[in-house]
């Protein structure tokens, strides 16, 4: 089974295997749901009317450069900080696919015989380890796919296309920035505030008109703010509207 995969370390295979992947901008227009290892069931269309978006990373157990993209951590610090009881805005779902079926919880262990090591020691963000991976799957592959690379990280926008997330990006700050950029999420910068008394919604975003900006703060605390217009568009006249809550 496991020789329909084909490792993103071999490099010439993994490049063939990479047009597989449906192009970026691509719209899902059915749900698909994952249970994790806890047994919860996350629906990608109810996360995706809440306005959440979707990080999820296709890996196997087997795999070397899964297990050394999994190591750096990027994904669980993501979800630390913007998943659903994260330090910042509340706005991700971050998930680990298991795409072998043959997998066993032994494997994702690091005690079986098909792993590289222990993938849940440590891991905060969902697991999951599905007895038939291909439901999920084939809304990221193109028709017809029998085999692709792993290591294959997506983000799925609260508007339903998605985008493929390079691998290299192993800081948190670095995939915020990606994503905002593909995402419209906020923020759009390295800026570490977040961490602090409050967290923020900003929405629309990006905006026309009328914007609003909403704090929520854990005490009592002095705001202050700038707004500032386009370079590219002074024209633009925007409207800010604020709320605050203790």
């Amino acid at each position: 089974m496991k020789k329909i995969f084909l490792i993103a370390g071999m490099i010439g295979l993994f490049q063939q295997a990479e047009a597989q992947w449906v192009a970026d901008g691509t719209q899902i227009s059915s749900t698909f749901t994952m249970t994790d290892l806890n047994g919860t069931t996350h629906d990608a269309f109810t996360l995706f009317n809440q306005g959440k978006h979707l990080v999820i990373d296709f890996s196997a157990t087997w795999c070397g450069p899964c297990f050394t993209y999994h190591q750096s951590k990027v994904l669980d610090y993501y979800y630390d900080k913007y998943g659903p009881t994260g330090t910042a805005v509340k706005d991700a779902q971050v998930i680990f696919y298991e795409v072998d079926p043959s997998t066993t919880l032994a494997d994702l262990q690091g005690t079986g015989g098909n792993t590289q090591g222990d993938w849940l020691t440590g891991t905060t963000h969902p697991v999951c380890n599905p007895s038939s991976a291909s439901s999920v799957v084939s809304k990221f592959l193109t028709p017809g796919t029998t085999s692709y690379g792993v290591p294959a990280v997506f983000v799925v926008c609260k508007d339903k296309k998605l985008y493929k997330i390079s691998t290299g990006i192993t800081t948190e700050s670095g995939l915020r920035n990606t994503i905002a950029s593909k995402c419209g999420v906020a923020p759009l910068s390295n800026d570490e505030i977040l961490d602090e008394n409050f967290s923020y919604e900003l929405f629309p975003n990006p905006a026309g008109q009328l914007a609003t900006l909403r704090l929520n703060l854990d005490k009592q605390s002095t705001v202050s703010y700038i707004i500032t217009k386009s370079i590219k568009y002074p024209f633009i006249g925007i409207t800010l509207v604020l709320f605050f809550e203790m």
